[in-house]
C-alpha cells in the first residue's frame, strides 16, 4: 500500500511542467535571476535564504547586517525611506489583511566581485501573530536591466485581490470622495450604480469621473486602470 502511494505520488511528480519542459532544467548560472529569503520581523533577522543568491552575487553568507552593508551608499537614504513607508503602512493592517498586499521596489547590491546589481525586491507576509501583527515576510530579489537612474514612482503597494496598485500616497491628489469613486470604478460600477452606492446624483459622479481623468492626465478609465495595474519588470 505504501509502495502503491509512494508510486501514485511519483506519477503526479514527474507530470509537473518543471519536470516536463526541457526550457525548465537551469544548467546555466545567468538563468538564473531572482533569490529568496524569509525575514523575521520580531527576531530581526534572516531565516532562511536559497542557493540562488550565492549564484546571483557570489556571496556566501546573508544576513541583515550584511545586506545592508552591500547596499549601494547612495541607496542607502532611500532604502530606509522606503521600509519607514511598508512599515507605516503594514501597522494599520489588520490579521488577513497583511497577506494581501506586495510591496516593492529597488535598489542597487555590491557583488562580491565588486560590480553591483539593481534588484526588485519584492516583500509579502506569510506569517501573523495571534494579535494580528506582522511577524514574517516573503522577499524576493530580481535581478533587473543595470541603471544608475531609478525610474519614477518606483515604490509600489499591489493589492493581489484586486490585481493593482494602490495609490498610497495619493499620488494624483484626488479628494476622499474621488478615491472612492475611484475604487467603485474599478470594482465594475457605472455611474448610475456609482450614485447609488454612494448616495449621490449621477450628475455629481460625472463631474468627479471628469476630475479625476484631469488630475491623473488620462483620456478614459480603461487608460487609467490600465495604469494602475499590475505589470511584471
Amino acid at each position: 500500500m505504501e509502495n502503491q502511494k509512494s508510486n501514485q505520488w511519483l506519477d503526479l511528480f514527474n507530470k509537473q511542467k518543471s519536470q516536463v519542459s526541457a526550457e525548465n532544467q537551469l544548467t546555466e548560472p545567468e538563468r538564473i535571476n531572482s533569490y529568496i529569503f524569509i525575514y523575521d520581523c520580531f527576531e530581526n533577522s534572516i531565516l532562511y535564504f536559497n542557493s540562488a543568491f550565492e549564484t546571483i552575487t557570489g556571496h556566501e553568507h546573508l544576513s541583515l547586517e550584511f545586506l545592508l552593508e552591500i547596499i549601494h551608499p547612495d541607496d542607502l537614504p532611500y532604502f530606509f525611506e522606503h521600509e519607514e513607508k511598508g512599515l507605516a503602512f503594514t501597522n494599520t493592517l489588520q490579521f488577513n489583511e497583511h497577506f494581501r498586499y506586495t510591496l516593492s521596489y529597488t535598489y542597487r547590491i555590491r557583488k562580491a566581485d565588486g560590480n553591483y546589481l539593481r534588484i526588485l525586491q519584492e516583500c509579502q507576509a506569510i506569517e501573523v501573530n495571534n494579535s494580528g501583527h506582522l511577524t514574517k515576510t516573503f522577499v524576493t530579489h530580481k535581478v533587473l536591466p543595470y541603471t544608475e537612474v531609478r525610474v519614477p514612482k518606483d515604490y509600489k503597494i499591489f493589492d493581489k485581490t484586486q490585481n493593482i496598485y494602490i495609490d498610497s500616497e495619493n499620488t494624483y491628489h484626488l479628494s476622499k470622495r474621488e478615491l472612492e469613486v475611484l475604487h467603485l470604478i474599478k470594482l465594475g460600477y457605472n455611474s448610475s450604480e456609482v450614485a447609488d452606492k454612494l448616495n449621490l446624483s449621477k450628475n455629481t459622479v460625472i463631474t468627479h469621473r471628469k476630475n479625476i481623468l484631469n488630475k491623473t492626465e488620462t483620456k478614459s478609465f480603461i487608460e487609467l486602470i490600465k495604469k494602475l495595474s499590475y505589470q511584471h519588470y
